[in-house]
């Protein structure tokens, strides 16, 4: 299998909300994955998108990450939590826990935090102490996690079990071809959102550092395109950072002007105001020649 996975899930509610149209893409561009925004048009630059931070206790054993512990492989088999070497996170269910804990709820056996944060990111570029001092200088400095936890020393337990999320609005200033890609370690998922179609990559459970993108380019045009990104590191380094390609240049980290969060949904344009009541006063009109 494929380590992109992609998967079109339709979003009825927001087709409802934001029944917009853009230009089809010329036919030279026709193979590319065709992705309408959200929200079309032009729009005026962000400051950073909704980020959280949390870390939690690292002897946490309530991990529900299957393990086959006869092939020695993810997805299958008994929970690792049920295993005594068990403690900590795992992949991608456990950040859903971690999530749900952070949120007030997950019940009996949810883990415990020890450390978060919760703001506006600018660009989504952050790494743990071990992360820098140990990597950077082959996959490029990040900005320090935001926990109180982390010593900056590898080999440290207080650097790991910690996760990320981000969501908001990716806007896009010209149309052409983009790609999007995430540097992870340990794991994590990233959803990028449009008007009918929502595209995912990801990489489940526990990693070897990299970084991976979409397996096609997307042709994307004016306006805004939702978006979220959770990832997650279990010990030693960490790292997140969201990078973009316009028209097949190098990566770049996605620009603070480029990045909405989700309270930043658009008012509706004067036109978008106007038109319902124009066709208010026009059914009016009609009525009262009928009468």
């Amino acid at each position: 299998m494929s380590d992109t996975r992609i998967s079109r899930l339709k979003l009825s509610v927001l087709a409802c909300a934001a029944g917009l149209l853009v230009a089809a893409a010329p036919a030279a561009l026709a193979s590319p994955l065709n992705l309408t925004p959200l929200y079309a048009g032009s729009y005026a630059s962000g400051s950073g998108a909704d980020a959280s931070f949390v870390q939690i206790d690292g002897n946490w054993q309530g991990s529900t990450v299957l393990w086959n512990e006869a092939t020695q492989s993810y997805g299958s088999g008994s929970a690792i939590g049920s295993y005594g070497w068990g403690t900590g996170l795992w992949g991608r269910a456990d950040w859903q826990a971690v999530q749900a804990a952070a949120a007030g709820g997950g019940g009996a056996g949810a883990p415990d935090i020890i450390s978060s944060w919760s703001g506006l990111s600018s660009a989504i570029n952050y790494g743990n102490g071990c992360y820098n001092g140990a990597h950077s200088a082959q996959w490029g400095p990040a900005t320090p996690v935001p926990l109180s936890q982390d010593s900056g020393v590898c080999g440290d337990d207080a650097n790991g079990n910690w996760t990320s999320h981000f969501e908001g609005f990716i806007r896009i200033t010209e149309a052409g071809l983009y790609n999007f890609s995430v540097l992870y370690d340990d794991g994590f998922f990233f959803r990028l959102l449009g008007l009918e179609e929502t595209l995912e990559i990801g990489k489940d459970f526990l990693n070897p550092r990299d970084r991976l993108g979409f397996a096609e380019d997307l042709f994307l045009t004016p306006g805004l395109y939702g978006f979220e990104l959770g990832s997650w590191n279990r010990l030693q380094a960490g790292v997140v950072d969201l990078r973009y390609s316009y028209q097949g240049s190098d990566w770049t980290l996605v620009d603070p002007q480029n990045l909405l969060p989700t309270s930043a949904v658009p008012e509706p344009s004067t036109l978008a105001l106007l038109l319902p009541a124009l066709a208010m006063l026009g059914l009016r009109r009609t009525i009262g020649r009928r009468a």
